[in-house]
């Protein structure tokens, strides 16, 4: 095979997977999860403004340069009655049908499970059209009486208690869609005013420095047509309120690998949208290659077809190799 047909087939190729990579992926509404960027796309906060603590680091990431580190600096004199910590938080867009979202991040926790001291969780809030505001939040670490919080269930309000590896890169994926049906009711017609999601850690220790990693953030809207194919369910722990029935799954980069969800693809025109420039060039190389191989092709054949020619000996008039008399004055060759 000639360099060019390799060249022809290889591009051809890379356009095919670019085209249902980017078909089956869906729209991330996160800007910027990874922190590459730093904190573009993102509101740090934090509850208090000299022990709490968000920043980045490249020393512990999950994948890349950078991840996100919440945590406070130690202050023994402070009382236990007193929250400090702080996250990040991020306004998303509310463009979504039928809350058809994966939220999917990666955390490494200080702390896990229940305790005496710390909360860490990631909140989806929710403002809908019909006047509700919701929140659904996801605890990898929780001390309800220390923090003053009530964490059990309202009409507002649902939380997910959910298992993770200490001090370990653990992966965390929620179907909302699931997790919203499973305190609030049918989904379907549910129209988003406001969309927000933050990531926090938040504790009243003073005797040790507890802090959280988090990296590789993604909320993933679904088309339509991918809402029958919801992630891979497994039930997580629940102490208390919520029993984690909805969608979830959570595993650790050293035991196990992580279950995606099927995803079906977008439109052509969104993968056309999103990737346009690198397409539209791919296509321009394979269509001048192949217009450069089919006319390359067609001289050989050309010159393959064509009868190898002489002149006559007597009148100079062409005529054709084999010929033994000329078909203008008929002399001998």
């Amino acid at each position: 095979m000639s360099r060019g047909c390799c060249a022809y087939l290889f591009l051809s190729i890379l356009l095919f997977e670019i085209l249902s990579v980017s078909a089956s992926s869906g729209r991330d509404l996160i800007v910027n999860g990874g922190f590459e960027s730093q904190f573009e796309g993102w509101e740090p906060y934090v509850y208090d403004e000299v022990y709490g603590q968000v920043d980045l680091t490249s020393g512990t990431s999950h994948s890349g340069t950078w991840s996100l580190r919440t945590y406070i600096n130690p202050a023994r004199e402070i009382p236990y009655t007193r929250k400090r910590g702080g996250g990040v938080k991020q306004v998303l867009s509310n463009n979504v049908e039928d809350l058809n979202m994966v939220l999917d991040f990666w955390v490494m926790p200080a702390i896990i499970d229940q305790n005496s001291y710390t909360n860490i969780r990631s909140v989806v809030h929710m403002e809908l059209k019909d006047g509700r505001s919701v929140n659904i939040s996801y605890y990898l670490a929780w001390a309800p009486p220390a923090l003053g919080e009530f964490l059990y269930n309202t009409s507002d309000s649902t939380i997910f208690f959910l298992p993770a590896l200490l001090h370990q890169w653990s992966n965390v994926k929620r179907e909302i869609k699931g997790d919203f049906e499973s305190r609030f009711g049918n989904s379907k017609g549910v129209i988003l005013s406001h969309l927000w999601t933050l990531f926090e850690m938040t504790t009243v220790s003073h005797m040790t420095t507890p802090d959280a990693f988090w990296d590789d953030i993604s909320m993933v809207a679904q088309a339509q047509s991918q809402a029958s194919s919801s992630p891979t369910q497994t039930t997580t722990p629940s102490p208390n309120p919520q029993s984690s029935s909805s969608s979830s799954s959570v595993t650790s980069t050293t035991t196990a690998s992580v279950t995606k969800p099927t995803e079906r693809g977008l439109s052509i025109e969104s993968t056309i949208e999103k990737n346009g420039i690198l397409i539209l060039l791919l296509l321009a190389a394979i269509l001048g290659m192949g217009a450069v191989a089919v006319r390359k092709s067609s001289h050989r054949r050309s010159e393959a077809t064509e009868s190898p020619k002489k002149h006559c000996m007597n009148c100079g008039e062409e005529m054709d190799a084999d010929s033994k008399y000329c078909e203008r004055c008929g002399a001998r060759q």
